[in-house]
C-alpha cells in the first residue's frame, strides 16, 4: 500500500530523521552516563590476574557554571567520540533557525573542532554562552546565501571559504559572522549631515551617562558603555560580542562579577578607529573589546588577540591609544598591589607588559620596592631547581644587580642554571658541596675562573653557551672532576696542556659533541689531535 504526503510532511520527515540520527550518534543520556560509571566500578572490582579489565571511560566537560555539557567518551579500543548531553543539543537544535534543521551537524563540529584544536574555552563559551549569537548568523546565512549579492559579494570578504554558501566550509562561528557580518540588517539613519549614525548613538548615550568617551585623537577613540543599551545599541552588527545583544546577561555578569581592584564595577573598553565609522573593519578586525579581569581582548569577531605580538601589531597605528592604556593599567595595578596582589600576580601587569609597557614606569616607587621586597622574600623560601623559582627569575628579569648566590641552599650538592639567562657563573666557592655544576643554554660567554668554584666538582656541563675557551689555565686544580662537557659551543682554543694535567688525575671523559674543531688555530689542533689519540695510554674519552 502506498501513501501520499504533503511537502509539508516529508520535510518533517527529513527533519525528525536527521535529529534523530544526530542525537543517536552525538548525545550521551543519563543512561549512558549510568552505565559507563557502573562499568568503571565493575571492571575495578573485578580486576584480572595481571592487569586491569577494559572499560569504557568518560571524562566530563564542564560548561561556565559547572554543570556538565558533554564528555569525551573513549572506548575499549581507545577511540575517542564527543558526546553532548540532551539538554544542550536540545539546545542547538532550537539554535538552528532551518526548518529541516540542516545546521545542528555545523554546530557539533564547531564544538568538536575546537575540542581537537585544544581550544577547551573557546569550545564551552561556544556551547554555554553563543548559542544565541549562532541562531543570528544562521540566521542570516540562510536567509542569504541564495541570493546573488551574497555570492558574488562574500567571495571578497577576508578569509572567505572557496564556497561561500556551503556552511561546511566555516571553520567557526567567528568565521561564519566575519562573513555574513554586512548582511545582517541595522537601522537605515539619514547621513546626509555626514554625521556617522554609529556616532550619533554613541554621543547620545554619552550624554545620557550611560557610557564614558575616555580617550580620543585624530585616528581611534575609546568608548566604555556603562549600561547594556549603551553596549547594543551602537555597535549593533558592527561586531560578534555577547555583550552587544540585546536581551544579554553576560554584559551585566562580566562587569558586576569581575571588580575592579577598589570594589567598582569593571570596564569593557571598545577600541574603535575612526575607519569603523565610515564603514571599514580594517581587515575584519576592529573594533575591538577588551575585559582585562576576565582577559578578554578580542577583535570584530570574537576572536581573541591575546597572542605574543598580535596585540602590540594590531595597535601598532595607535600609539596614543596604547599610552592611555598603559596608564590606566599602571592605576589599576597601583591599586591591585596595594589590595594585596604581588607584582607577580596582578593581571594588569600581565597585559600592560603586552602593550609595551613596564611595572617600574607606572607604578610609584614607593609601591613597587615594597613589591619586589616582598618577591625577594618569596624567593628566599623557596627550595627545589632554581629554574623552579618563579620569584627570582622575575627579579632577574626586572631588576638590577641580582646575586643568585644569596637564593642558594649552603649545603646544595647539586647546582643547576640551565636555561636562566646569565653572561656569567657567579662566584660560588663559598658551597663546598656542590659536586654536579651544569649551565647549559645560558648564554655565558666565558668559563668562570677557578677561584670562582669549589673543588669539590666532579661534573661539569656547559653545553649550548657561547664559550671560546675551554678549559681555562688553573683549572687542572679541580682534580676531582671526572666530566667535562662544553658541546654546542663555538670554540676557538682549547688548553691542552690543562687537559693533560686534569686526565692525569680524575678526568675521564671530556664532551666537545657539535663543536667545530676547524676554529682552533693549525697549531691547536694538531696539540688536541695529539692530545685526541692518548699517546700515553691513560685511557680517557674525548667526543
Amino acid at each position: 500500500m502506498k501513501y501520499i504526503i504533503s511537502e509539508n510532511q516529508y520535510k518533517i520527515l527529513l527533519k525528525e530523521d536527521r535529529v534523530t540520527f544526530l542525537r543517536t550518534n552525538n548525545v550521551i543520556t543519563k543512561d549512558d552516563i549510568k552505565k559507563y560509571k557502573q562499568g568503571e566500578k565493575e571492571s575495578s572490582e573485578e580486576r584480572p590476574e595481571g592487569g586491569m579489565k577494559k572499560k569504557i571511560k568518560i571524562e566530563p566537560i564542564e560548561g561556565h557554571d559547572g554543570v556538565d555539557i558533554g564528555y569525551i567518551v573513549t572506548s575499549k579500543k581507545g577511540k575517542q567520540q564527543i558526546k553532548v548531553t540532551e539538554e544542550i543539543f536540545e539546545e542547538m537544535v532550537e539554535a538552528d533557525p532551518t526548518g529541516n534543521k540542516s545546521f545542528v551537524q555545523w554546530m557539533l563540529g564547531v564544538f568538536g573542532r575546537h575540542l581537537k584544536d585544544g581550544d577547551m574555552d573557546q569550545a564551552v563559551r561556544f556551547l554555554s554562552e553563543d548559542l544565541p549569537e549562532a541562531n543570528e548568523y544562521l540566521e542570516v546565512f540562510d536567509r542569504v546565501r541564495k541570493k546573488k549579492i551574497f555570492k558574488t559579494g562574500a567571495p571578497n570578504r577576508p578569509n572567505a571559504p572557496q564556497n561561500v554558501t556551503d556552511i561546511n566550509q566555516y571553520k567557526d562561528l567567528a568565521h561564519l559572522y566575519s562573513i555574513v557580518s554586512p548582511f545582517i540588517g541595522g537601522d537605515e539613519e539619514d547621513e546626509e549631515d555626514g554625521v556617522s549614525p554609529i556616532w550619533k548613538k554613541m554621543k547620545k548615550y554619552i550624554d545620557l551617562g550611560h557610557a564614558r568617551m575616555v580617550y580620543r585623537d585624530n585616528d581611534v577613540l575609546v568608548y566604555i558603555p556603562d549600561t547594556i543599551e549603551a553596549s547594543c545599541d551602537p555597535l549593533g552588527n558592527l561586531a560578534s560580542w555577547c555583550t552587544r545583544r540585546e536581551g544579554n546577561t553576560y554584559f551585566k555578569t562580566y562587569r558586576e562579577n569581575n571588580k575592579k581592584p577598589d570594589g567598582t564595577t569593571s570596564d569593557l573598553y571598545v577600541v574603535m578607529p575612526k575607519e569603523v565609522f565610515e564603514g571599514d573593519d580594517l581587515g575584519g578586525k576592529f573594533p575591538l573589546q577588551f575585559h582585562f579581569e576576565t582577559g578578554q581582548l578580542h577583535d570584530k569577531n570574537n576572536s581573541s588577540i591575546d597572542r605574543d605580538g598580535e596585540l602590540n601589531s594590531i595597535m601598532a597605528k595607535y600609539g596614543g591609544a596604547k599610552e592611555f592604556f598603559k596608564r590606566e593599567l599602571g592605576a589599576l595595578a597601583t591599586a591591585d598591589i596595594e589590595q594585596g596582589s604581588g607584582l607577580m600576580d596582578s593581571k594588569y601587569l600581565t597585559y600592560l607588559n603586552k602593550f609595551g609597557g613596564r611595572a617600574v614606569d607606572v607604578i610609584s616607587d614607593k609601591v613597587y620596592q615594597k613589591g619586589v621586597e616582598s618577591i625577594r622574600k618569596l624567593a628566599s623560601e623557596q627550595t627545589g631547581q632554581l629554574q623552579n623559582n618563579r620569584y627570582l627569575k622575575w627579579l632577574m628579569e626586572n631588576t638590577e644587580g641580582v646575586e643568585i648566590t644569596d637564593y642558594l641552599d649552603p649545603t646544595v650538592e647539586v647546582l643547576d642554571f640551565s636555561n636562566m639567562n646569565l653572561t656569567e657563573i657567579p662566584d660560588i666557592s663559598r658551597f663546598k658541596s656542590i659536586t654536579r655544576l651544569s649551565a647549559n643554554q645560558c648564554g655565558i660567554v666565558k668559563l668562570p675562573p677557578v677561584n670562582y668554584l669549589p673543588k669539590s666538582i666532579e661534573v661539569l656541563t656547559m653545553t649550548g653557551n657561547q664559550i671560546k675557551e675551554v678549559p681555562l689555565k688553573g683549572y687542572d686544580v679541580l682534580t676531582n672532576c671526572f666530566v667535562m662537557n662544553f658541546g654546542d659551543n663555538p670554540i676557538t682554543k682549547i688548553n691542552v696542556e690543562v687537559l693533560d694535567k686534569l686526565v692525569r688525575e680524575a678526568l675521564a671523559r671530556f664532551v666537545l659533541a657539535n663543536v667545530s674543531l676547524e676554529n682552533l688555530s693549525p697549531k691547536n689542533l694538531k696539540q688536541y689531535r695529539e692530545f685526541e689519540s692518548d699517546p700515553d695510554g691513560i685511557g680517557y674519552l674525548v667526543a
